[in-house]
């Protein structure tokens, strides 16, 4: 016997307006998609009391001797530092010296060099560019344990991504179809992303520190790839853009790369047009409320500051830093992130030092006088070759 099924009209109306309030939401966050003019930013000096409440200064031990730091990265209580001479220590939360990752050298378990690490939250630590075609891993102590194939020979850029690895292949030439990965600990693809700005290989070989630049917050991992003015960041394996940070005409494009190397094939000693008009990103990093875009534009350094609970826009000279005048210490330059409100920076023993014995610290008057004492027995228990000293600035919320 058929019997016809009757829903209340309450319910149908019920179940319309949620479904309407959906569409409707949907729509709104899609088109909600903020783009930064970064080029049109407001030129200032910056002081760093501004944006942040407080710093502390973690001299790191000299048992080893540092060159210029390329990236520190904190985990399970621990400082992982890597200098440009593929130096690899791990310190205390104190700055003690515990340990190092591995060694160069061609031997079992040693690498060229270390081009980039994570650090596993199973504490394993990954290093790219140790031996080509491969990821080695290391236990926390600096214990070489194993490789894993991946499949191109050079990672531009790798992160963890939900316990797994997002791996860059860059930079993006036309001979590489796909240019992004997702892996497991053992080098297993679980995905491939498509490379989606090709460009023509010549004589020349350019490529830039910032070619895929990649950055967890709050349990997410954004990245920016250097061709894209969009930050983007995954939810599941899926890409959601976040912010544009526009750079007009003057975005650096897959074809000013092929005309920059076409021109520095002619003639490699002079730069060409194509690099000095376009914005060559660098570093990009955000706390929970600033964001801080590092790039080059016409021969000179920039840093956008945005402050996404205002929506103020500051653009500062990236060789001159941001003021301090919190201590009356040397100008900062921010570096990466620690945590979602703490940004790590660090500044050579030397220059520390010579700081502290100039006049115009001696002239100083910083908020916290106290602070200034503090920074100033630092720098006399220093030796001018000791190792960089981190400086870890806690932003305001």
């Amino acid at each position: 016997m058929k019997r016809n099924l009757k829903i209340p009209t309450k319910c149908v109306l019920l179940l319309f307006a949620v479904l309407f309030s959906f569409a409707c939401s949907k729509n709104n966050n899609s088109g909600e998609l903020k783009s930064i003019n970064i080029l049109e930013a407001e030129k200032s000096e910056l002081n760093i009391s501004e944006i942040a409440e407080s710093i502390e200064y973690l001299p790191l031990a000299g048992d080893s001797v540092l060159a210029t730091i390329m990236k520190v990265v904190h985990a399970n209580g621990d400082y992982y530092v890597k200098d440009n001479k593929s130096k690899f220590l791990r310190f205390d939360k104190n700055g003690n010296l515990k340990n190092q990752i591995g060694r160069r050298g061609k031997g079992p378990g040693e690498y060229r060099y270390v081009s980039n690490f994570v650090v596993h939250p199973n504490g394993n630590v990954y290093i790219s560019g140790g031996k080509e075609g491969k990821i080695m891993v290391f236990s926390p102590e600096g214990k070489f344990l194993r490789t894993f194939d991946i499949s191109q020979k050079y990672v531009s850029n790798f992160e963890v991504f939900n316990d797994n690895f997002l791996l860059y292949f860059g930079p993006g030439a036309e001979h590489i179809p796909e240019n992004m990965e997702i892996v497991d600990t053992n080098g297993t693809v679980l995905k491939t992303f498509t490379n989606q700005y090709k460009f023509e290989r010549g004589k020349a070989i350019l490529s830039f520190t910032g070619e895929c630049i990649m950055y967890p917050l709050n349990g997410k991992l954004y990245f920016k790839e250097i061709f894209s003015d969009t930050l983007f960041y995954f939810d599941g394996e899926e890409k959601i853009p976040k912010i544009i940070l526009n750079s007009g005409d003057n975005r650096f494009s897959p074809e000013a790369r092929t005309k920059a190397i076409k021109d520095l094939s002619a003639d490699p000693r002079n730069p060409s047009n194509a690099l000095i008009e376009s914005v060559i990103q660098r570093s990009l990093f955000e706390s929970s409320r600033y964001l801080f875009y590092s790039y080059g534009f016409n021969k000179k350094g920039h840093i956008l500051i945005l402050d996404k609970k205002s929506g103020q826009q500051t653009e500062i000279d990236r060789e001159v830093g941001i003021r301090n005048d919190l201590d009356g210490g040397p100008n900062i330059t921010l570096k990466m992130n620690k945590n979602d409100n703490t940004i790590l920076a660090w500044v050579d023993a030397f220059e520390l030092k010579s700081h502290v014995a100039s006049e115009a610290f001696k002239n100083s008057t910083p908020k916290y006088p106290e602070k200034k004492k503090e920074l100033e027995e630092l720098a006399d228990s220093l030796s001018e070759n000791d190792n960089p000293v981190l400086m870890l600035v806690k932003l305001k919320e």
